[in-house]
């Protein structure tokens, strides 16, 4: 890829990145009245807390820190935390493949079920399963409410003809998907080669730099109440956007390149679309997804980053999904 398409490539998988973020916040009873006396205690109890926190962070650097001195010690903490995830000692990289290929592989399926039936007709087919499907796809709800017109003679052979239309569609799909299956297992295997060898080769000798562009971006360590042991969490949403700025670039940068090579180099026939697919933004905002959310939690249970309680409750919600 150009330079050009690299950049507009990162762009638009950061956005989709953003737009999943933002889809997975929900409030937790947030209608829920409080009741004003746990409310006064609760709140002395967080200011305990906050001027606890506050004279330990002041006793272990002596004196207080100015703000370059807490933003190097950021990037240090982080440089050596990133240096750890992405190690080639470190499981993080084996772990991880599993649920991004998990990520990957159900967005795919998707877009051959969904994003190809939208009346393209002149797209070839392949399999006599996968037009079926698109045209049934495409006028299933009309052939439903065909069917709910029908005089019926009881609301048992009703409701049997709408679930045998429903398991035509489900048997199609299933049918057409698995004959997708070999092909994506095949291109599946050689991404994740791509991103093992991102992460455990190319990244380690850059998250120095990664880190010292991020915190200072961010500035981490020039909000009030800043500490120079860890990030707090109300500067975690300005840490987020510009650690994933810089993590994408580097992950469209090489992996963008090396896929395309190796798709290349393995001489098989890939479909079309198939290649289209990995080279789509969809495919590095997920990817990114999986892997930052976990470089959060690592960080978060190494003490060196808060999270707020709304990215706890996201990230739940995406690991239901």
């Amino acid at each position: 890829m150009s330079a050009d398409q690299k950049n507009s490539l990162t762009l638009q998988a950061l956005g989709l990145l953003e737009e999943q973020v933002h889809a997975r916040i929900v409030h937790y009873k947030g209608e829920m009245e409080t009741n004003a006396e746990l409310d006064a205690i609760t709140a002395q109890v967080v200011a305990q807390l906050q001027a606890m926190q506050a004279a330990a962070a002041d006793s272990s650097t002596g004196s207080r820190q100015t703000a370059d001195e807490m933003e190097a010690q950021h990037a240090s903490s982080m440089g050596h935390l990133l240096h750890k995830v992405f190690s080639s000692e470190s499981q993080f990289t084996t772990r991880i493949l599993k649920p991004l290929g998990r990520r990957v592989a159900k967005l795919f399926f998707e877009s051959e079920l969904h994003e190809k039936t939208k009346g393209d007709k002149e797209k070839t087919i392949f399999h006599a399963e996968q037009g079926v499907y698109y045209v049934l796809s495409r006028y299933k709800h009309r052939l439903r409410a065909e069917l709910e017109g029908f005089e019926y003679f009881d609301a048992e052979v009703e409701q049997g003809s709408l679930d045998l239309l429903a398991k035509i569609e489900r048997d199609l799909q299933v049918a057409f998907l698995s004959r997708r299956s070999p092909e994506l297992n095949q291109v599946m295997t050689i991404y994740a080669g791509v991103v093992s060898e991102f992460m455990r080769d190319y990244l380690p000798p850059r998250v120095e730099a990664m880190a010292k562009n991020t915190v200072r971006a961010a500035e981490t360590a020039r909000r009030p109440g800043s500490v120079g042991h860890k990030i707090l969490a109300d500067a975690f949403p300005a840490f987020r956007e510009q650690w994933e700025r810089v993590f994408m670039e580097q992950m469209v940068n090489f992996c963008g390149d090396e896929l395309g090579r190796r798709l290349a180099a393995a001489g098989s026939d890939y479909r079309e679309e198939t290649i289209r697919f990995f080279s789509d933004p969809h495919v590095y905002s997920e990817s990114a997804a999986v892997v930052c959310r976990e470089i959060y939690d690592f960080f978060c249970l190494e003490g060196f980053l808060d999270l707020p309680v709304n990215w706890r409750v996201a990230s739940a919600t995406a690991e239901e999904n």
